[in-house]
């Protein structure tokens, strides 16, 4: 056997040299006997192990290392795996035997005195020791040999051996933790297998779950470690902040009775069975079958081992070194420091899954629970942390931060708060302080270069900081400490920014993820040796480019994040299928097999959402946080303001000062000197706060100096004397609360106070030359207790105490510490009072950075003392709350609140480099930063990126461009083509580049600049005033007018020029056209508005050259092709855009620009009539629309005959195509026939009388049957052409038998009678009639010629064809269409009546008089003839027709009042027989409601009124729509035609009150439902007789002339024209009924009616007449030129009612005899009352009333001689005096004649003389009736209707109102 011999050879080396020792002789020879008598076998351990331990302790080299190599050897071969024997017996003395020998290879070591080879061979054989996999050393027996090594690499002076055990060290350790590595794979195969085991019956736990347990359970196993007594309260917050000193005090695992463990061997067992453990107390025991318990609890001493070897190494680094030491690196001390943290780096490094593993537990000696080994030892790994992260040494400073690193990287859930405390108290703030080394900024900006290159770190890091309210922004400080750096100027020359460039040209991206790291060598020699390859480059720019590459990084991985939500990974992924969730990247065994895809990480899609990442909820509370922290910034700047926002955001619960005062006290962030200036604010309210303040504070059992600090501490002191009084008394009275027995009263502490601030100041202030002695300040404070003096003692102990630790907050020491500025200090007594704290970090220039990193681990240690308690405290309630990032959506806010701090560091870098890579990655940066902008939607960052690369182009300036401006045009081109359904606005920055580097291809191919504007000076360009040749000429002069020099691409470099020209170039701008097909129908249409604004200025800045730069236009042609294809939906919304652009640009005045806008159009429209339109749909006419709107606002002609002859090319070729094009076709037509230009207007004509003749089928079926129409209705119109006119005329008259014909119109089948199922309906879309689609039009525009035509042969053509077709075609029509028709087109003919404005728009007032008076009331007439020749059919629009002859009967121009007075005539007697009796109802209310309007009421009350108020009338004059006729409400009583009276003086019917102003009624009101007026209250009849004197002069013409104003006059106008139309409506009744016809078919109803009318009208004025005192005031006011009457209303009213009265009476008819004796009464009376009327007037004075009534009395007589005999006999008694009275009168011819006939038929009636009257009944019984009206009308009316009223003079009322 091999062992065999060795053994024996080093036995008898031992022997050799053992002569002098004879028990080791006697040994050796018993070991070396025992050999042979076992037959060559190795004997019992024990004799074997004396001989050699013993030649150990020798101390000389042949003996020791000949016994140490053989110890060593036999441990390798698993010599002494068991104990002795005699172990069980005596444990405590004899130890096992693997542990005496480990023991006896370190007691070799003495130091290092050892000699070296014996140092050598010690260290070989504990590795052996440790190395050996079948027996395997553990406890204290493990910790023994690890330490021994430790103590030779430390102490030994050979720098091998150094080396040597370092790595033997290195070795040991990595061996433990690979065994605990592969222990946790076989325990997770356990657990795997009995899953599957399991899984048909239970459940299995999400390792997720377990391990977000175990994040706080290690607080849950550590209750009891700490009593608690002394920890602050935990408030709901979560408790205080946590602080770096805090850490070290943390700890959450108890290995108070762990120690170093007993020595126990395992020993390695065959496949079948795994492995047992053995110890000295357990020997004896054999597991006959091992149970997972059993193996479990074998697993925890592999744990135990790698606990205890981490916690030794933790704790030998957490040494505090003196200053001596620390820098000096060969020194014991500092190379232990180095060696302990760089074991643990390794550790962390190279085994980080033992280390995450959730399988990997210890046992808590306190409760026996198992605890995450992460959790056990984090203590001792953030105290390491803590003493070390700060230090001043950067070998120990790089070391810290890359186990930070780890920490982060792979840590970051069960270190939450400690990394908070990590990155806020030592890496961030170092970046912030200015006298920090920059090696150690490096070495952070470089952790945080890896730490950004993560994006789950990045987004972890947001949610669970940034988004927590409690927590300090992390993510967004590193951004903007990241961005300063980058932003910072520093002196480089391009050599050093070349050297950089080549060193760091070759470093890998990954270089911190190379596994299993070693230490570097840390031997004395070569502990000094360190890399400076950069020495020469300034270490400020190498931060500054690390800075700005982390920046770019940072970006890298947000979108990289980001990329699930991107349009283009919305479908399935299969690397993200197979990638594993991010639990498992996190937890699992080995999570560094991740890092190769970490920077590619994009977040899983969880198979149970995570509820904790809710990116809603945490935005609501990010927003929370942003809201506080906007409230805090207001109060830093104005307390008040401040104070009111967190009231209003609910930051503060409440207004009460508690609540007030608490939130200051506990909000960190809040300036301390503006607390001080809220607090000592001398409003009562900033008191009470003060004093809730100070209440907060708890003083009781506090020193004095203590308690002052404390106070001091909690804000600045004001400057004040008065705020600093106010707060020193409630100090005072606060201290005297809590120590009642301190002090005599509250006056002492607030003397002593004041005292110790002012000893403070004197003590620390530079300023003061002689500073204050103990004396000085005992003497300042005698007799301040009540009259008594404090203990001089006590005294002492205060300025002692000042004179050491000033009083200054901490806050502002740090803020100066960090900034490395000191404040300036003040001078003065009053000064040192208001500003005592000035002075602070007065010493901090002095300090050494060493003192700092002091202070910050001691503060750090704080802070994590705080977190340690905090954490117990909470630890029932729940573990520490870590997010885990599993959704995209978090980008967006997160680059929401940094993206300012990446635009200033990339685009203030790429405007000041000129180094081309640093360019580079700036616009690789900006590539990255558009990328998230636009697909979170964030506008402004994106307009922000894509402003900056356009301006970093350059490309306005050619002869400037350089590489880097060409650089950031090909990303701004990627961009176009990656984020194009993203860009919406910024679209416009990048096709502005595209237009400007066309220019710069231009310019470089040897165009002249000039000739080739910018298009970013576009909005520099005013706006063109006119259109004309003129402007056009004097601005294109003025471009002109400075050529340059030269031409040609000399201003630009060749470079440039090639590069501009590159097929890469070149292609990306085709390839952004040309993908516009795949851009989404949002996005193309803001590419499309983009283009079009980019195409407009071009235009703008070129429109005044003769070759005006049309590139985006082109491309807008381009664009068009491509997208054509697109579904009509999306079309429709870019044509929208594109459409309005070449309504502009057809617009321009530039012509050249004109045509080729037009060409393209017109090419487009061809390629667009080849796609085929679907009925009822309008793409082709919102197509052509542009043609229409150029050619409406183009003022130049050839513009127009362009657009003409493009139309017509496009019918020509496409004709068959057009679908709904043709409406547009026609509008474009219609435009034309309105130009003043003849060769346009015939040209537009000619082709629509082409399409007329060829196409007027497809017209028709397309739905353009209007349109044609309203084309040759502007023909027709256009007054400059009147032959066109007349033509088109013509044209629209045959339209009508052609559309009849044609049978796509569904009139045909009426006409044709034979159905065409290819005829269109234009209502089966509009849903209109077949009529309206078709007649309407057509009678429309007859109607608009005839009311807005200029030309009178043109007007009065369209009157008659209008009325022509209505009267041909009319019969097919329904009632519908003739109520539309009606409506629309009959009535609005004389709506002119109704509102006269209306017209005068379209024609002056010369051309409306002579509308009136030839087209209007041809109309008029027409409309009767209409209305005859359809009676049948319109017989129910009666009453529309009467109110119609209303309207114009009652206008003020007496033509057309006469006129519709005829057609009312004209009306009735044509259709008389037709008539039913509700027709006759109906015109007889017409007749009531005439006889109302125009009945002059206002006489009565023209006198009482001092304003025209009482007479508003409408336009036309008078009220016109007031209803025709009366209702039930008002019966016209038949019986009561009798006059009531004598003189028959009292009206039956008075004036209404009011008139309703109906002018504006619908015009197709019934004028049976309407209501007349009402009578009211009745008049005087005379004036009440005065009781008084009047000493009024009777004789009027005493008095004064009258001045009547113009509004007045008009008044009286408005008066005299109802009477005017009163004598017109009496005349209208006396002929209608001089008609035998009329009167034969008038109802009797009706006809009673009538006479009422007259009845009441001859009382009416009969009232006036009477009333001499009323007419007297109406002639002084200026109503007439001499005293008013209505003489002949009154006689022709009578005159007429009689007439009519008589016939009726001697009317044999059934129907009239029924009324007889009603005729009868209501005749003789009013017969007597005329003649007895005439005999009173007087022959000389009131000769004008004889000659009016002598008619009348002629007509009454001879009428009453014509009664039957009975009924003349029974009036003879009263008729027979009246005439004898007649023959005192002047008798004429006619009235004696009269008189005659009476008197002889009295003679035969009443004397019985036979015979008398025989002689003249012929005569008058033939001629009675002719007579009657003849006279009539020659003494009522004669020829007053001559004239207008309007055009009357001063007196009007001369014709219609006689003389007294």
């Amino acid at each position: 056997m091999s062992s065999l011999k060795f053994v024996v050879s080093s036995l008898d080396i031992i022997a050799a040299n053992a002569s002098r020792n004879k028990q080791l002789s006697e040994l050796v020879q018993q070991a070396l006997a025992a050999i042979e008598k076992n037959d060559h076998q190795l004997p019992d351990p024990e004799v074997v192990f004396a001989p050699l331990r013993l030649a150990s302790k020798s101390g000389t080299i042949p003996l020791t290392t000949t016994a140490l190599d053989c110890i060593g050897k036999l441990i390798s071969y698993s010599y002494f795996w068991a104990p002795s024997s005699r172990s069980s017996q005596d444990g405590a003395e004899q130890a096992p035997l693997i542990e005496r020998a480990i023991d006896t290879i370190c007691d070799c070591f003495q130091g290092e005195t050892t000699l070296v080879p014996i140092q050598l061979q010690i260290v070989k054989s504990l590795l052996a020791a440790v190395l050996n996999d079948k027996i395997v050393v553990h406890g204290a027996g493990l910790l023994k040999a690890v330490r021994q090594v430790y103590n030779v690499f430390l102490l030994s002076r050979s720098t091998a051996n150094q080396q040597v055990a370092q790595g033997t060290l290195t070795q040991m350790v990595g061996t433990v933790f690979e065994r605990v590595k592969t222990r946790l794979q076989m325990k997770e195969a356990r657990q795997n297998l009995g899953k599957l085991k399991r899984s048909h019956s239970s459940l299995t736990v999400d390792r997720h779950d377990d391990q977000g347990s175990s994040v706080g359970n290690g607080a849950e196993s550590e209750e009891g470690i700490d009593g608690g007594s002394d920890a602050t309260p935990i408030e709901s917050n979560g408790g205080p902040k946590l602080t770096l000193k805090d850490l070290e005090h943390r700890k959450s695992f108890d290995d108070s009775n762990l120690g170093d463990g007993p020595t126990m061997v395992t020993q390695l067992k065959p496949l079948k069975k795994t492995a047992r453990s053995v110890s000295e107390q357990s020997l004896a025991e054999s597991a006959q079958e091992e149970t997972p318990e059993s193996l479990d609890a074998e697993d925890e001493v592999y744990i135990r081992d790698a606990y205890l070897v981490f916690r030794s190494f933790c704790n030998l680094s957490t040494k505090v070194l003196p200053p001596d030491q620390l820098y000096d690196l060969r020194g014991q001390p500092m190379r232990s420091k180095l060696i302990s943290l760089h074991l643990i780096h390794t550790l962390l490094n190279n085994n980080i899954s033992v280390f995450t593993s959730p399988l990997c537990t210890i046992t808590n000696t306190k409760n026996n629970e198992p605890t995450n080994f992460l959790q056990a030892i984090k203590y001792y790994l953030c105290l390491s942390i803590t003493r070390n992260g700060a230090s001043s040494v950067d070998r120990v400073f790089d070391v810290c931060s890359d186990i930070f690193w780890l920490m982060l990287k792979y840590m970051r859930a069960p270190f939450k708060k400690e990394i908070e405390v990590f990155l806020n108290e030592i890496y961030l703030a170092l970046l912030a302080r200015r006298n920090a080394p920059l090696s150690q900024k490096l070495t952070v900006v470089g952790i945080l270069k890896r730490f950004c290159e993560d994006p789950r770190a990045l987004v972890e890091t947001y949610l669970n900081y940034d988004c927590d309210r409690n927590v300090d922004n992390i993510f967004q400080t590193i951004i903007e400490d990241l961005s300063k750096f980058a932003t910072a100027s520093t002196a480089i020359t391009p050599a050093q920014e070349q050297q950089y460039q080549d060193n760091h040209s070759k470093s890998s991206i990954t270089e911190w993820q190379i596994k299993n790291v070693l230490p570097p060598p840390l031997s004395v020699a070569l502990v000094n040796t360190q890399n400076e390859a950069d020495s020469e480059i300034p270490k400020e720019y190498v931060i500054k480019r690390v800075a700005l590459a982390t920046l770019v990084e940072t970006l890298r991985s947000l979108v990289n994040w980001s990329e699930p939500g991107r349009p283009e990974a919305n479908g399935v992924n299969g690397e993200a299928e197979r990638r594993p969730s991010s639990d498992e990247l996190r937890y699992s065994i080995d999570p560094s097999a991740s890092e190769s895809v970490s920077r590619m990480d994009t977040p899983i899609i969880p198979s149970t959402p995570v509820i904790d990442d809710d990116p809603d909820q945490l935005e609501k509370e990010k927003a929370r946080k942003t809201a506080k922290t906007n409230a805090v910034k207001a109060f830093n700047y104005k307390p008040k303001n401040g104070i009111k926002l967190l009231l209003k955001e609910g930051f503060i619960p409440s207004d009460k000062p508690q609540d007030i005062a608490r939130f200051l006290r506990d909000e960190d962030r809040l300036d301390k000197a503006q607390i001080g200036e809220y607090l000592g604010e001398g409003d009562p309210k900033n008191i009470e706060v003060m004093h809730a303040f100070v209440d907060t504070m708890d003083f009781t059992k506090r020193l004095f100096v203590d308690a002052l600090r404390e106070f001091l501490q909690s804000f600045r002191l004001p400057g004040e004397a008065q705020k600093i009084d106010r707060f020193m008394l409630k100090f005072a009275n606060r201290y005297v609360t809590g120590n009642p027995n301190a002090f005599a009263n509250a006056d002492t502490p607030y003397i002593l106070a004041y005292s110790v601030i002012l000893l403070n100041t004197d003590l620390h202030s530079s300023k003061i030359a002689k500073h204050m002695s103990k004396q000085d300040f005992i003497k300042n404070n005698r007799g301040i207790n009540d009259n008594a003096d404090l203990p001089d003692e006590y005294l002492l102990a205060i300025y002692d105490d000042i004179a050491s630790n000033e009083i200054v907050l901490k806050s502002e020491r740090e803020a100066a510490a960090a900034a490395g500025a000191l404040p300036t200090q003040s001078t003065g007594l009053a000064a040192g009072l208001g500003q005592a704290f000035s002075n602070v970090g007065r010493d901090l220039q002095r300090e050494a950075y060493v003192q700092q990193s002091e202070e910050i681990s001691l503060r750090s240690e704080q802070l994590f003392r705080d977190l340690y308690r905090s954490q117990r405290r909470n630890a029932e309630k729940a573990g520490t709350k870590f997010i885990p990032a599993s959704s995209f959506k978090h980008v967006g806010p997160m680059f929401d609140v940094a993206w300012m701090s990446f635009f200033s560091a990339l685009s203030s870098q790429t405007q000041k480099t000129h180094n081309l890579e640093v360019n580079k990655l700036c616009l690789e940066g900006m590539k990255l930063a558009t990328k998230v902008a636009c697909l979170f939607d964030l506008a402004t960052p994106r307009e922000a990126f894509i402003s900056a690369l356009k301006n970093t182009a350059n490309l306005n300036n050619p002869q400037e461009i350089q590489a880097k401006n060409v650089e950031a045009l090909k990303v701004l081109l990627e961009l176009g083509q990656t984020e194009g359904n993203l860009l919406k606005e910024s679209w416009k920055d990048v096709l502005l580049c595209i237009s400007q580097l066309d220019r710069l291809q231009l310019i470089s191919g040897g165009v002249d600049e000039s000739a080739v504007p910018d298009v970013s000076k576009a909005r520099f360009v005013p706006p063109s005033r006119t259109d004309t040749a003129d402007s056009r000429k004097s601005a294109a002069s003025g471009r002109r007018h400075r050529p340059r020099s030269h031409t040609g691409p000399q201003g630009v470099s060749m470079e440039i020029a090639l590069e501009s020209r590159s097929d890469e170039v070149i292609k990306s701008v085709d390839r952004i056209f040309t993908n516009t097909t795949n851009l989404s129908k949002e996005a193309i249409v803001h590419f499309a508005r983009a283009l079009c604004e980019v195409s407009w200025d071009e235009i703008k800045v070129s429109g005044s050259n003769d070759s005006p730069r049309t590139y985006s236009l082109q491309k807008i042609v381009e664009i068009s092709y491509y997208n054509m294809t697109r579904v009509r939906y999306e079309w429709t919304h870019i044509w929208d855009v594109l459409g309005e652009h070449f309504n502009r640009v057809g617009c321009h005045n530039n012509t050249t620009i004109v045509f080729f806008a037009l060409d393209s159009l017109r090419q487009l429209s061809m390629r667009f009539m080849d796609i085929e339109e679907l009925p009822g749909f309008k793409f082709q006419k919102d197509f052509l629309k542009p043609f229409e709107h150029v050619m409406s606002n183009s003022t130049n002609i050839t513009v127009k005959d362009m657009i003409l002859r493009c139309l017509i090319q496009m019918i020509q070729a496409r004709g068959e195509n057009i679908r709904s094009g043709w409406r547009t076709m026609f509008g474009v037509f219609t435009v034309a026939a309105r130009e003043p230009y003849e060769s346009i207007v015939n040209l537009a004509y000619e082709n629509v009388l082409q399409v007329y003749r060829t196409r007027f089928g497809v017209v028709i079926s397309q739905g353009a049957f209007t349109d044609l129409i309203v084309c040759l209705t502007e023909f027709s119109k256009n007054m400059k052409f009147q032959k066109k006119s007349l033509q088109a005329m013509e044209t629209l008259k045959s339209i009508i038998p052609k559309m009849l014909k044609t049978p796509e119109c569904p009139l045909s089948q009426r006409f044709n009678l034979e159905p065409n199922p290819n005829a269109t309906s234009v209502g089966q879309h509009n849903r209109t009639s077949v009529e309206e689609g078709f007649w309407f039009p057509v009678l429309f525009a007859f109607h608009d010629v005839l009311m807005t035509g200029e030309d009178l042969e043109v007007r009065s053509n369209a009157l008659n064809y209008f009325f022509e077709a209505l009267l041909r075609y009319g019969g097919d029509f329904p009632p519908d269409f003739w109520d539309i028709l009606w409506r629309q087109q009959l009535y609005p003919i004389f709506l002119v009546l109704r509102s006269r404005p209306e017209m005068t728009n379209v024609l002056n007032h010369e051309e409306l008089s002579v509308w009136l008076s030839t087209t209007m009331i041809q109309a008029l007439r027409n409309m009767i003839t209409l209305f005859t020749h359809y009676f049948d059919a319109l017989e129910y629009m009666l009453d529309r027709f009467l109110e119609l002859l209303a309207l114009c009967i009652c206008q003020e121009n007496d033509t057309i009042a006469r006129i519709g007075s005829n057609c009312l005539q004209q009306l009735i007697l044509q259709n008389v027989s037709k008539f039913t009796t509700d027709h006759w109802s109906k015109i007889v209310g017409a007749f009531c409601e005439l006889f109302e309007r125009t009945t002059a009421y206002q006489l009565f009350s023209a006198t009482a009124i001092n304003s025209t108020a009482s007479l508003s009338p409408p336009p036309s004059g008078l009220e016109l729509g007031g209803p025709l006729s009366p209702t039930a409400e008002t019966p016209v009583d038949e019986k009561s035609l009798k006059i009531n009276g004598a003189n028959g003086v009292t009206p039956d019917v008075d004036p209404p009150v009011s008139h309703t102003n109906g002018a504006e009624d619908d015009a197709l009101r019934t004028p049976t439902s309407a209501v007349a007026p009402t009578s009211t209250a009745v008049l005087p009849q005379t004036p009440p007789t005065p009781q008084l004197e009047e000493f009024k002069p009777n004789n009027p013409l005493q008095q004064q002339p009258i001045v009547v104003t113009a509004a007045r006059r008009r008044f009286f106008n408005r008066i005299i024209s109802r009477c005017v139309l009163q004598l017109l409506m009496i005349e209208t009744v006396n002929e209608l009924f001089s008609n035998d016809a009329v009167y034969a078919q008038i109802p009797s109803p009706e006809l009673l009616r009538l006479m009422a009318l007259l009845k009441k009208s001859f009382l009416f004025a009969r009232r006036f007449n009477a009333d001499k005192d009323l007419r007297m005031r109406l002639w002084r006011e200026g109503f007439m030129k001499q005293p008013p009457n209505l003489l002949k209303q009154e006689s022709g009213s009578a005159a007429t009612y009689v007439s009519i009265l008589f016939r009726m009476f001697g009317d044999t008819a059934p129907e009239r005899q029924g009324s007889k004796s009603d005729v009868e009464s209501a005749l003789v009376p009013l017969c007597q009352d005329i003649i007895g009327g005439y005999t009173s007037l007087e022959e000389e004075s009131q000769h004008r009333n004889i000659v009016a009534w002598r008619p009348v009395v002629v007509d009454v007589l001879e009428g009453y001689a014509a009664f039957p005999k009975e009924a003349f006999a029974n009036h003879i008694s009263s008729f027979y005096p009246l005439v004898v009275e007649l023959l005192s009168k002047d008798l004429g011819g006619d009235l004696r004649t009269a008189l005659l006939l009476v008197l002889r038929r009295v003679g035969e009636v009443g004397l019985g003389i036979e015979g008398m009257s025989s002689q003249t009944n012929g005569k008058a019984s033939g001629n009675d009736l002719k007579r009657r009206s003849s006279t009539l009308s020659a003494v009522s009316f004669g020829h007053h209707a001559s004239r207008s009223i309007d055009n009357l003079a001063d007196d009007p009322s001369s014709r219609v109102m006689g003389r007294v």
